[in-house]
């Protein structure tokens, strides 16, 4: 399968502290949480506006939480994924995303509205007018990167892996200036006794980028 490129307008990103425990709970049992401190797991959200792909544009929610990356030499990847609810804006992205990388969706269309302005931006997710959550990140630095990560997946019986290579404008810090709100919606369910922050330890945002997907592999 050649790389599967997605061009995107912004990818806003933010890694939480939460409980070990709901981390655990989440996680295929091959897979352990990544811990900060002492039971202390991470979940993190990403938010794109896809403007380029194989199933034109759309918007896109990731909910998942950090584990630790799969190591067969080669580049470090500054994290790993376990994606465990997607949310697209269109019937079209969900099916290739499920049939291409065993993505686990929420199964109808969420909108999303991107506010930026004066050094941050503002993500709100809902359903029709059901509220999902509310994301906020903040800027620092500007670079331009050509970032890898791995997410992991999984379908019945088979675990898979791919690798993916962020490449834009971006800026990421550990100020603790952002912020998440999750509301009461069937999305959230798995987290909303996670007790996870509501304040970010790390702030990623991408601007004017590419999100390439190397092959899938079966781990």
């Amino acid at each position: 399968m050649p790389l599967t490129r997605y061009h995107f307008r912004q990818a806003v990103s933010a890694f939480f502290e939460m409980s070990s425990e709901g981390a655990r709970a989440i996680l295929p049992r091959h897979l352990e949480p990544l811990e900060v401190r002492h039971s202390r797991g991470v979940f993190a959200v990403t938010a794109f506006d896809f403007t380029d792909s194989m199933v034109g544009s759309y918007h896109e929610i990731v909910l998942a939480v950090i584990s630790p990356p799969l190591m067969k030499g080669g580049a470090m990847p500054k994290s790993a994924f376990y994606p465990f609810m997607v949310g697209t804006s269109t019937r079209e992205a969900r099916e290739h995303a499920i049939q291409r990388w065993h993505l686990p969706h929420f199964m109808s269309d969420i909108g999303m509205d991107f506010d930026e302005s004066s050094g941050q931006i503002k993500v709100k997710v809902f359903e029709a007018d059901e509220p999902i959550l509310d994301l906020t990140v903040t800027e620092h630095a500007w670079t331009e990167v050509d970032h890898l990560y791995q997410a992991f997946t999984i379908d019945e019986s088979e675990r898979f892996k791919a690798d993916i290579h962020m490449k834009g404008r971006f800026t990421e810090h550990e100020e603790e200036k952002g912020e998440i709100v999750l509301h009461d919606h069937p999305m959230c369910e798995q987290i909303l006794d996670a007790d996870i922050e509501s304040y970010p330890f790390r702030e990623l945002w991408m601007k004017d980028g590419v999100q390439t997907f190397e092959e899938l592999e079966t781990i």
